[in-house]
């Protein structure tokens, strides 16, 4: 499958799932992320089962993140994974990011001269 990138970048639609509801998102696929992150309201809102902290190393330094579990779906598959919780800035274009732990499931080439992603 091949897929445009949006406004200048590489994001997929992804929808998490609970009980209570589900939210759907253009997500950003990072390949630099070990775990895919969505916005922690969010996760509070569908109710989603907090899992502890955990630190992470990012450009700036360590930094403690909430886990949660959740049920995302992507490309038609389900996944249940701790994902991080953590709110970008307003300004930010994009509100989710799928990373490693989903990535790694598929072969994925980015065509950046072209904008375009194709997904195996």
């Amino acid at each position: 499958m091949k897929v445009n990138y949006k406004n200048g970048m590489p994001v997929l639609k992804m929808k998490v799932k609970s009980a209570t509801g589900e939210i759907n998102y253009e997500a950003y696929l990072d390949t630099g992320a070990g775990r895919t992150l969505i916005p922690e309201k969010d996760a509070r809102k569908l109710g989603l089962t907090y899992a502890g902290d955990t630190t992470v190393i990012t450009g700036t330094g360590k930094d403690a993140i909430k886990l949660y579990c959740a049920q995302i779906e992507f490309l038609g598959e389900e996944f249940n994974i701790l994902v991080f919780g953590r709110d970008l800035p307003e300004q930010a274009q994009i509100k989710a990011m799928i990373g490693r732990d989903i990535l790694d499931k598929y072969k994925i080439c980015f065509y950046g001269v072209r904008k375009e992603i194709e997904i195996t």
